[in-house]
């Protein structure tokens, strides 16, 4: 039985490692190339599958009929995630991303939706996806169609389970409907420039004043990079600081941030639904990501093991959660 369903992309990754990023119009010499694995869908599932275990955590999305649709599965498997969800697209190529790395970590990303642009009620429908959803105890969203991303909203108020949603691209084109559905998660994930967008300030007391005026009362992460994480909540006007994981004390370097972003959601995700505090999620999400960030490949977040060693061993360079209050309006 399936603890966490994850719906979103599935991505093949081809990331280009370079000395800069280029400006328009210029052309820079690339260093060496990697295809792996990835998009945010993938990317979560296996975060959380690394700390939940081997069938504990299934992925709704949609891929083509071609050599990288087989060769995503494999790797889903090989990992502990439950592929029966995952719907094959007759006459449509499998999602890629084309993605540029500097030498710093710092990335730009293009992609190609594909076969992910396709998934649709109709394939929440098929047996072995209601009974993922109807036996889960959370589900976390990154990048459906629309469409998808409210049935399942609905579905799991019907249920009471935890919808965990990390926004994304839906942000440029849907916000003003996004407003009143994006209510309904229990915790919305936003990177710096999503929160910019979708609130018009990545300033702090801004952010939770406008999530207060537009009647948000449940949990807004902002994943802040290099700065850490900060949980805003409205209802009480409490604000969670956690840091980066100190890589510089812990003796480990940036490599690549691709990917730090999903493995945050999928770690917070499957902390919060097997029972930590929303306080503790935040920690070991934080440290997940750091250590996501000091792997060339997208999918380098740690097993449970390893990842409660390293966030408990910084905890003497300061890495633990902070709260304060901010004036409500």
């Amino acid at each position: 039985m399936a603890s966490l369903v994850v719906c979103g992309a599935i991505n093949w990754d081809i990331s280009c490692f370079v000395e800069q990023l280029p400006v328009p119009g210029e052309e820079v010499t690339i260093k060496h190339i990697t295809r792996v694995s990835g998009g945010t869908g993938g990317n979560v599932a296996v975060a959380a599958a690394r700390i939940f275990g081997a069938k504990e955590v299934a992925l709704i999305g949609a891929l083509g009929r071609d050599d990288i649709a087989r060769q995503q599965i494999a790797a889903l498997e090989d990992e502990g995630v439950i592929t029966e969800g995952i719907q094959h697209i007759k006459r449509e190529e499998s999602g890629q991303a084309y993605i540029l790395v500097d030498q710093t970590g710092q990335n730009v990303i293009a992609s190609h939706l594909g076969a992910n642009a396709r998934l649709c009620l109709e394939h929440l429908n098929k047996v072995q996806v209601k009974q993922q959803l109807q036996e889960c105890r959370g589900i976390v969203l990154t990048d459906p169609p629309l469409e998808v991303a409210v049935e399942l909203i609905h579905l799991a108020k019907r249920r009471a389970v935890p919808v965990l949603w990390d926004l994304g691209i839906l942000i440029s084109p849907n916000w003003e409907a996004l407003q009143s559905l994006a209510k309904g998660a229990g915790v919305l994930f936003l990177n710096e420039t999503e929160a910019s967008a979708l609130l018009g300030t990545d300033e702090l007391n801004m952010s939770l004043q406008r999530l207060q005026k537009l009647g948000f009362r449940n949990h807004t992460v902002l994943k802040l990079g290099a700065q850490g994480a900060t949980m805003l909540e409205p209802a009480s006007s409490t604000v969670i600081d956690i840091p980066a994981l100190p890589l510089k004390e812990l003796g480990l370097n940036v490599i690549n941030t691709v990917g730090c972003g999903d493995v945050f959601a999928g770690v917070f995700a499957a902390y919060h639904v097997k029972g930590s505090s929303l306080a503790q999620s935040l920690i070991m999400a934080s440290a997940a990501a750091g250590l996501n960030a000091t792997r060339s490949e997208t999918r380098g977040s740690p097993d449970r093991a390893r990842l409660e060693e390293v966030a408990n061993r910084s905890q003497k360079f300061g890495f633990t959660v902070r709260k304060h209050k901010l004036s409500k309006i």
